[in-house]
């Protein structure tokens, strides 16, 4: 019963606004700084999680989760390792490789790139690569020759069934480096990922490579492997890892691209701190408002509390009162943000072709586009926590009003 008269005196102190306009104003300042607050923190969190997203399946579809490489250059036996990191039931598909640097040679121009002497039929389990062909098509057993990225096929105006020079260094038993090997191969298919690695990285069959380092069938450099989840990588790497019978190095993928997902995490982080930092400045001006309505509502007080409203009710409604302002800001924040991120892209592409500007280039990142990703536990938490920062800004001035004396009230009046 309490509880209700209190929202009762809340909500018509509220609908019934302030007769000062500095009141108001800060009132109003209180409530967009939370919708700004939450809308903010709902479109920055999203923006990272579409981030997170794009890194899952664009660049981690195409790179390693894991890579077990021989200590001492190669494994004996591939399809036996092969089948040991399978039996992990968090592995999603496992296939061998040979990785050597070379030069690819058109006329009188050369460019450095890594060669990826893979398995056809099983590279597909562990890389989506195969699935980015944009012309030609993906290496088969029967089929043998080069596939190669996109901007290196730009690069030197190159097209499918092209041949290509290329030179992969070599070293004598010594250690020593020797004549560079030679071979000139046939483009088969031009692949388009996006950012640097369409200009690195050449793929040819194992057994060309296996030839050409005099290797026997049986044998490869190391095994990658795709994860069910690859944001463990670390921790299952090592797990898998222990039950290899080879010596091996444990390669994860957070070695070379740890850096991007790392990024991602401390602006997450950063952006958290921050907009609870203008949530708690917006919050600030609730403790204003709230004070400055006690001060204007000093004789409704007094006649409360003389025919008998508990201090605790008093408290109450200064409370509603403030939790009224701030469930507005919030409700309104959180609309905005959700809206917001779902057309962010289509603002976006908007401003771009307006400005004639770019906002992430394909060459250089791996999207070419703002990603995002509502996540609606995110958006509940992110309410939750501007209505408890609100909610505890409004006990000072509540409490206040509930200690005030009906007496000293009208004697000042």
């Amino acid at each position: 019963m309490s509880l209700k008269l209190a929202f009762s005196f809340a909500s018509r102190y509220y609908n019934a606004s302030f007769s000062n306009p500095y009141i108001k104003f800060i009132n109003r300042a209180s409530r967009w700084g939370i919708s700004i607050g939450v809308a903010a923190l709902i479109i920055g969190l999203s923006i990272m999680n579409g981030f997170e997203r794009a890194l899952q399946t664009s660049l981690l579809s195409v790179i390693p989760d894991v890579e077990y490489e021989a200590v001492n250059g190669k494994l004996p036996e591939w399809t036996k390792t092969a089948e040991r990191v399978l039996a992990s039931p968090d592995v999603v598909g496992a296939a061998p490789y040979i990785k050597m640097n070379a030069m690819v040679q058109k006329q009188n121009v050369l460019e450095a790139v890594i060669v990826h002497g893979v398995e056809p039929s099983l590279e597909s389990t562990v890389n989506k690569t195969t699935q980015l062909i944009v012309k030609g098509q993906w290496l088969t057993n029967k089929i043998s020759g080069a596939v190669i990225g996109a901007g290196l096929a730009e690069k030197l105006s190159l097209e499918v069934s092209d041949r290509i020079e290329m030179l992969i260094p070599s070293a004598n038993a010594d250690g020593k480096l020797s004549a560079p090997k030679y071979l000139n191969l046939e483009i088969v298919g031009i692949y388009k990922i996006g950012g640097q690695m369409d200009y690195g990285q050449v793929y040819l069959p194992l057994a060309t490579v296996q030839s050409l380092q005099k290797w026997q069938a049986t044998e490869a450099e190391g095994i990658k492997v795709a994860l069910k989840q690859p944001f463990e990588a670390r921790n299952l790497a090592r797990q898998i890892g222990q039950t290899l019978s080879d010596y091996v190095y444990v390669l994860d993928w957070f070695r070379s691209h740890g850096h991007v997902y790392n990024d991602i995490v401390l602006v997450k982080d950063i952006m958290y701190l921050a907009m609870f930092l203008v949530m708690a400045v917006a919050s600030f001006n609730i403790v204003s408002s709230l004070t400055m309505a006690v001060q204007e509502k000093h004789s409704d007080i007094a006649i409360l509390k003389t025919i008998g409203l508990q201090g605790s009710v008093m408290k109450s409604v200064f409370v509603l009162m403030g939790l009224l302002t701030a469930s507005r800001g919030v409700v309104w924040g959180a609309v905005i943000g959700v809206l917001i991120t779902l057309y962010l892209s289509m603002i976006m592409a908007t401003i771009e072709n307006v400005l004639g500007v770019k906002t992430l280039d394909a060459d250089v990142y791996f999207i070419d586009h703002i990603p995002t990703q509502i996540e609606p536990l995110q958006v509940f938490l992110v309410v939750i926590t501007a209505l408890i920062i609100s909610f505890l800004a409004t006990l000072y001035p509540a409490s206040q009003a509930a200690k005030l004396k009906p007496v000293e009230l009208l004697a000042s009046h």
